[in-house]
């Protein structure tokens, strides 16, 4: 066992077998794992019948319970126990919302280490969904509400340290039927309906619990604040420790940031520890530290930290973790007037300036907390990487993200913008919600405020978003949940995004700030992409988005056979837009491609590609004027047919290979008006180069080729050319006379080569010989008839397959 096994252990509750570990300041036996049991009660009746006054037994009033993992959530529990069907196949998430009007009741058993007895014990609860009541054999400990917000009790009091055959312990939690007015809570838990949600409440134990043993005191939390000061920084820390003991401790605190197990910088202060909470207060002068970085601008290296909590030279408390040196700015985006934007929205990393290659994250990989798990986060996270996002912004409509989210992502470089879950709705603004609002922010931010990859708060999704809107105290509370963010951090926040929409704008908002670019999706037909994007001047994109169907594999998965083709219920229950889909099928390819399952299904992909592509290339373009845009979404919760480019199985959509091509930090982009040309009409258009690497280029060959529909070269141009590092400049111009057939197709193919004849960024589009006005009047009949489908059967999903409604 190395020095840092024996400093800090975790234990395993389900087992017995301990190993000997001598004088550990701090131990830690974590809950996680099938040793709990669970089951339902009628509201009230679990209390009414004692259940909250049970020991634990051999064979006991729990035994035939359910067993339930922790952390988890209710629905995977009874799926497990086959209790419930997938709710994921079909339309069965509308078949499992009876479980929802039910409280849950679960119980776990445990001994606990021989090597705790004598410490002070701590029961942390990392995160239950949503409400709870909880008593430690028969002891009630108390209650919480708020999904996103960790609490603790004192135990040491009431543990049995007896390890007998049948463990000693018993914890018995009462999670309570979820709420159901979205308005209630709105920032204690995240949404479950909309455009993309069936109104299932997912609710659970979906955070790890904890015992931690540590001796007389307890390092609770610690805030980590850099300043840069050429290459030295300034590292200033807020440290917050529970002392246990009556009297006054005299102790010190340590604070140790070690390379490779090297200690790099250590720091100590004298300290007076009272009974309950202490902040200590500290300083380190870091000569040439070690930087993280976003992956395309460095190394993201973060530092082990230990803070040392010491009386006598006896360790008390060794709280550990990952710090990444690092500082963000923001700064006001050129090319805009005060009147115009009153926000910075450029982030600057240590200094330099970098454009957000963002994604909306599209909340947890899944929607059932028991679903996920460590390793599928990084498979995410990865193939996040690979599609060269550099930001995941996590939206309002999803809860704040868990510690392995953010580990990853300070691992691999990637930076975030976190929502609070506030969206799309009117908010309560009476004083006893907004101090639980307050509490449970607080909460929120110091539990992740120490992440190097956390480059952005923000307050709200769209709530400033209709004529309710503008009419509420929304504005005053997202300017709260700033007030109380600032108090916890330095890392920057803002209100709410969009800004600049025209609700936000008539609460008095800039007209420029933000923008969510969804128009061109939601009213197919009536925009192609080329009219709607460019006219967009505004200073970020944080949403814009288009849809696709997963692949047929994973939609085997959830589609019943009998529904595959023609188009079942179950395609628009699974949030299919399949009639927006049909409508930009027909703007990139001149056809809906409705001839079979197959051919709709790749033609949603690439058409879904092609409008990423023009649209996430349309503003890089403009760097450093626009700073940065979010495609909408990376991943989402549950398998639908929406936004995803990698579906719910982890199947990567065609659409990802465009994104992964238009995201390249170094990239050839086209410039071009419109996407369909006749025969013989002049194709003009201006070549770029977009280079967010801190990195000159130069003696560099640019090249584009015109080829036919069956890739014969038709014509073919070359320039030398060179561009700075982080800029968007435009290379030269190109002229040529269209040649084919009516509904052919040529394609453009850009390379850039080094000096070397190294080929280091590519790109291809592919256009259309037709009447691009003939084409807008037949995207607008298909509008209409649209629009006939959503007047007859309403917004729901029974438009797209009327024939199965006629048949019931």
């Amino acid at each position: 066992m190395n020095d840092m096994e024996e400093k800090f252990r975790v234990l395993e509750s389900g087992t017995h077998e301990v190993q000997e570990v001598n004088n550990a300041p701090r131990l830690v036996s974590d809950f996680s794992g099938y040793h709990w049991l669970m089951e339902r009660m009628r509201p009230g009746q679990g209390m009414k019948e004692g259940i909250h006054e049970l020991s634990n037994e051999l064979s006991g009033n729990d035994f035939s319970w359910n067993v339930a993992h922790v952390p988890g959530d209710v629905y995977t529990d009874l799926y497990h126990a086959g209790e419930i069907d997938d709710p994921f196949y079909g339309r069965n998430m509308g078949k499992c919302k009876w479980v929802q009007d039910y409280e849950w009741w679960y119980n776990h058993a445990f001994n606990v280490p021989k090597e705790m007895q004598g410490k002070d014990l701590t029961l942390v609860f990392e995160g239950v969904d949503y409400s709870c009541d909880i008593w430690l054999n028969t002891t009630y400990l108390g209650r919480h509400e708020g999904m996103m917000s960790s609490f603790k009790f004192d135990v040491t009091r009431l543990i049995d340290f007896n390890s007998p055959h049948v463990p000693s312990n018993l914890l018995t939690i009462k999670l309570d039927p979820p709420p159901k007015n979205q308005k209630n809570f709105a920032g204690l838990k995240h949404n479950f309906a909309g455009d993309y949600l069936t109104g299932v409440i997912p609710f659970g134990i979906w955070k790890p619990i904890k015992m931690i043993a540590t001796s007389k005191v307890r390092v609770d939390n610690y805030r980590f604040e850099t300043k840069l000061d050429g290459k030295d920084a300034c590292v200033s820390m807020d440290i917050d420790i529970t002392g246990f003991k009556n009297s006054i401790i005299d102790g010190t605190v340590q604070v140790s940031l070690k390379d490779q197990g090297s200690i790099a910088y250590e720091t100590k202060v004298d300290a007076k520890i009272h009974p309950g909470h202490n902040q200590i207060q500290l300083s380190m002068n870091l000569k040439d530290p070690k930087l993280w970085w976003p992956y395309e601008l460095g190394d993201p290296f973060r530092y082990d930290i230990e803070i040392m909590v010491l009386q006598e030279n006896e360790a008390l408390d060794l709280f550990q973790g990952k710090v990444g040196i690092r500082e963000v700015e923001m700064h006001m985006n050129p090319g805009f007037t005060s009147e115009e934007a009153e926000n910075p929205w450029t982030f600057v990393i240590n200094g330099k300036s970098m454009f957000l290659r963002s994604a909306c994250w599209g909340g947890q990989p899944s929607f059932f907390y028991g679903r996920n798990n460590r390793k599928k986060y990084e498979f995410y996270l990865k193939n996040a990487k690979v599609c060269n996002i550099n930001n995941l912004r996590m939206f309002g409509w999803h809860p704040a993200e868990t510690e392995d989210f953010y580990d990853l992502c300070d691992e691999l470089g990637i930076t975030v913008w976190t929502n609070f879950s506030f969206a799309t709705q009117v908010f309560r603004d009476d004083e006893p919600y907004l101090n639980q609002i307050k509490d449970e922010i607080a909460e929120i931010v110091k539990d992740r405020r120490n992440h190097p990859c956390t480059v952005m708060w923000m307050g709200g999704e769209e709530v400033f978003f209709s004529e309710a809107h503008v009419n509420s105290n929304n504005r005053k509370l997202m300017e709260m949940l700033g007030e109380v963010t600032r108090q916890y951090t330095n890392t920057p926040y803002a209100d709410a995004s969009p800004l600049s929409s025209r609700e936000a704008v008539r609460m008095g908002y800039k007209p420029k700030e933000s923008f969510h670019a969804n128009s061109h999706y939601y009213a197919a037909g009536l925009v192609f992409m080329e009219d709607y994007y460019p006219q967009l001047d505004y200073c970020i994109i944080p949403e814009l988005t288009a849809a696709s169907s997963p692949n047929l594999e994973s939609l085997r998965k959830f589609i019943p056979e009998y529904e595959m083709w023609p188009m079942g219920l179950s395609w628009g229950y699974h949030a299919g837009d399949m009639h927006v889909m049909e409508i930009l099928n027909y703007e990139v390819f001149g056809c809906t491609k409705m001839g079979s399952v197959e051919e709709f299904v790749e033609a949603t992909q690439i058409a879904q590609g092609t409008i990423f592509q023009y649209a996430l290339e349309h503003f890089r373009r403009q760097k450093p004027h626009v700073s940065g845009v979010a495609l909408c979404h990376f991943i989402t919760n549950w398998p639908i047919i929406k936004w995803d480019i990698i579906d719910y199985y982890g199947v990567k959509k065609k659409s990802f290979d465009f994104v992964q091509t238009s995201y390249q930090p170094l990239l050839t982009s086209m410039e071009f008006p419109k996407r369909r040309y006749l025969p013989g009409e002049v194709f003009n258009v201006k070549l770029w180069l977009v280079n967010d690497y801190y990195k000159k280029y130069t003696d560099l060959e640019y090249v584009c080729k015109i080829t036919d529909k069956e890739n014969k070269e038709l014509v073919k141009f070359s320039n030398e050319t060179f561009v700075g590092e982080n800029e968007s400049k435009e290379c030269f111009d190109i002229s040529w006379v269209v040649e084919g057939k009516l509904k052919d197709t040529f394609h453009v193919c850009l390379q850039l080569f080094n000096k070397d004849k190294k080929e280091i960024s590519h790109n291809n589009y592919t256009l259309l010989i037709m009447d691009q006005e003939e084409a807008k009047k037949k995207a607008y009949e298909l509008n209409q008839k649209m629009k006939k489908a959503r007047d007859e059967y309403g917004r729901g999903y029974y438009r797209y397959a009327p024939y199965q409604i006629e048949t019931w």
